[in-house]
């Protein structure tokens, strides 16, 4: 049967449909029936990934089975080959590719879903969650690796004692006093940035430097007990 639209495919989507109260059998290729929006057709191509190249090959190759007069070969004469299966999917190539796409498609669906999910899960075991760090703290090594941070001059004997001291395996704590001003926050960026640059001793390495935000860590804390919750959490993240 010849497709009711185009008169010269195969017809292989068939529907009904009422017209001044008398039912109307259609036939139609895939190219008509993708052309005129069917639904259901349309979603099962874009499901499989079928391009309209695809669909013209389908339909040559529907075309190839029928003779000269447009009639049907007969199909209870079995061929040569003794693996035939009447009705297999070597009697229809066209349906070989068709339902391969579709049995391929959950497995490559599956695949990425299950790669998706191991890659979220190392992820999240792999990078902790950092609420107050995140909120309360600025990360001066990350910044020294985006080049957020002014170059330190005239500290170096400073950053150098801290370093030796933080390399200490007991009383390991610096302390940095001064008026405001005189650079202490400038000797923490300076160490951040040889982080950042790999230029400290093996212990250092890979080590973060966060600057806390006292202001934004003791604002909205009115109630009893926010204010201590907010630094334990910082301690525990440290």
């Amino acid at each position: 049967m010849l497709c009711s639209r185009c008169k010269k495919r195969v017809a292989v989507v068939f529907m009904t449909r009422m017209e001044n109260g008398k039912t109307i059998n259609e036939g139609l290729c895939l190219q008509c029936a993708r052309e005129l929006g069917i639904g259901p057709v349309n979603e099962l191509m874009e499901k499989m990934g079928i391009t309209d190249d695809e669909i013209e090959n389908m339909n040559d190759q529907l075309m190839g089975m029928m003779d000269e007069n447009g009639e049907e070969m007969d199909m209870e004469q079995e061929p040569d080959d003794p693996d035939f299966v009447p009705g297999g999917a070597q009697t229809f190539p066209f349906l070989q590719n068709m339902f391969g796409k579709m049995n391929a498609q959950p497995e490559r669906d599956q695949g990425a879903s299950e790669r998706k999910k191991r890659h979220a899960d190392a992820k999240e075991k792999k990078a902790p969650k950092r609420k107050f760090l995140e909120t309360y703290c600025s990360d001066l090594t990350q910044k020294a690796r985006d080049n957020q941070l002014d170059r330190i001059i005239g500290r170096d004997e400073e950053i150098y004692r801290v370093v030796q001291i933080l390399n200490r395996r007991t009383k390991n704590n610096p302390c940095l006093i001064g008026e405001p001003g005189v650079g202490k926050t400038a000797i923490a960026e300076g160490i951040a940035q040889r982080i950042a640059q790999g230029a400290v001793p093996q212990k250092l390495k890979d080590k973060e430097i966060h600057l806390l935000d006292m202001t934004a860590l003791v604002a909205g804390t009115q109630f009893r007990g926010q204010f201590e919750s907010r630094v334990k959490g910082l301690i525990d993240e440290v």
